[in-house]
């Protein structure tokens, strides 16, 4: 059971939608910027290479329209939010026509069926099969089959004016000629759209299905979120009044029970108390919410430390395990959820207690960086292998030297911790060696206390 992110936004989980089409178009708005760089380019090599051939100034000129236009479109696009999706097809088709009508008027200027560069056309194709869908796909390839015919065309019956390319030869002049390279064209533009089309709809397939087990998965995250809730707040106060029950029992009529029913009362209390730390522990864990600003307050952390230091000396005095901690002299004050910190750094050093050696030692660093604030707690216990530590933060998993060692476990601490920690936007790391021990270091942002804050936790 992992934190369960947000619901999918609708809109932007379809493959075309006005949200994901404006994406898209960010990056087709660079890409039409780089044509500007090319055909910039293009035409200066052109003027050194032919310089009587071709109308420099006029292609410069069709080159600055296409510099305006993708300024107004960049605008648009940013100032403008998406709406509706027919919307955004539209202003898309008006775009992309548009570029088609600006090449197709710089190839009139630059040698028409003569210029090799006139399967430009097919990138327009190809783009379009990443925008659309269905036929408007097709209704790009036939825009570009008619805008070049049509100049073609125009050409060889002297409707519009012809460039020549020093290059060329007069066999690009000849029906024949003409006719096999329009078929070409036509066949390459129309198998294009059919090929990335087909392909564009498998992905949109594809996707929309991981879509819909993404939303099961979530769905099923979260019944199961509000499964562990319910049954925590369900058993939470029957568990506590068992173990208060026979507490009494054994506090009132202890020492005159038969020892084997002590013995079986008192290892009842063992366990109700195992249970009731693992049922607070789910509490915890399946806390929903995010750490809000309301929720934080001014911690002391030497003071936190010191204080949860204090309630574990107990059990680290009758394993004599020296617990040594280094605290900044003065301000370790942090803003930060007081009970989360007090959850995070409870888990790490009774941990680090717990899976220590009998007369091992414990160590306890905490430092007061720009911005950050770290927290190292190392110990010299019985370490994680290195094929555990990738598994040690899943909840409820435990370690196979941790479960011989201690029972008592439940395998949330560290869930709980990693979780805390991730959503008061901070960061845990673990260095460990087997038989060596481990060390846990605890990074967390250290925001800026409100003016006259000194309180303590």
């Amino acid at each position: 059971m992992t934190t369960v992110p947000a619901l999918l936004d609708e809109p932007s989980s379809h493959f075309v939608s006005a949200a994901s089409l404006r994406r898209r178009l960010v990056w087709f708005d660079k890409l039409r910027w780089a044509a500007v760089v090319g055909a910039l380019c293009a035409t200066a090599v052109a003027t050194r290479v032919l310089p009587s051939s071709l109308p420099t100034g006029e292609l410069l000129a069709v080159t600055g329209v296409l510099a305006v236009l993708n300024t107004v479109y960049t605008i648009r696009n940013r100032r403008v939010p998406p709406t509706r999706l027919p919307v955004e097809l539209m202003h898309v088709k008006l775009q992309m026509a548009g570029d088609l009508v600006l090449l197709t008027v710089m190839l009139n200027l630059s040698g028409g069926i003569e210029n090799p560069l006139l399967y430009l056309y097919l990138v327009h194709v190809i783009i379009a099969s990443l925008l659309f869908k269905g036929r408007d796909v097709f209704h790009i390839a036939g825009l570009a089959i008619v805008l070049f015919t049509a100049d073609v065309a125009g050409e060889y019956f002297h409707i519009l004016p012809h460039h020549h390319l020093l290059s060329a030869g007069p066999i690009t002049h000849e029906p024949p000629f003409i006719l096999l390279t329009l078929g070409a064209f036509c066949l390459v533009q129309l198998v294009a759209a059919y090929i990335g089309s087909t392909i564009m709809k498998h992905n949109r397939a594809i996707k929309d299905e991981l879509v819909d087990r993404q939303k099961e998965l979530l769905a099923a995250d979260r019944a199961k979120l509000e499964f562990f809730r319910f049954v925590t707040h369900e058993i939470k106060s029957p568990v506590a009044t068992a173990q208060s029950a026979v507490d009494a029992v054994l506090e009132l009529k202890g020492l005159e029970l038969p020892e084997k029913v002590r013995d079986l009362l008192e290892r009842a209390v063992n366990r109700l108390g195992h249970a009731l730390t693992m049922i607070k522990d789910l509490a915890e864990f399946t806390r929903g919410g995010d750490v809000k600003r309301e929720t934080m307050e001014t911690v002391d952390l030497n003071v936190l430390i010191a204080r949860i230091t204090d309630q574990l000396s107990e059990e680290a005095s009758r394993r004599n395990i020296t617990v040594t901690m280094d605290l900044p002299p003065d301000q370790p004050y942090m803003l930060g959820n007081p009970g989360m910190l007090q959850k995070i750094v409870s888990n790490l050093v009774s941990n680090a207690v717990r899976y220590s050696e009998d007369g091992g030692q414990v160590n306890i660093l905490l430092r007061m960086d720009p911005g950050v604030v770290v927290l190292t707690v190392s110990d010299r216990g019985i370490g994680i292998a290195p094929e555990d530590q990738g598994r040690v933060f899943d909840e409820f998993y435990r370690t196979s030297q941790a479960q011989q060692m201690s029972n008592l476990g439940t395998g949330l601490g560290l869930p709980i911790v990693r979780r805390f920690t991730e959503q008061m936007g901070g960061t845990i790391e673990l260095q460990s060696e087997p038989g060596r021990g481990s060390t846990f270091t605890l990074r967390l942002p250290r925001q800026d206390l409100p003016s006259g804050s000194r309180e303590t936790s």
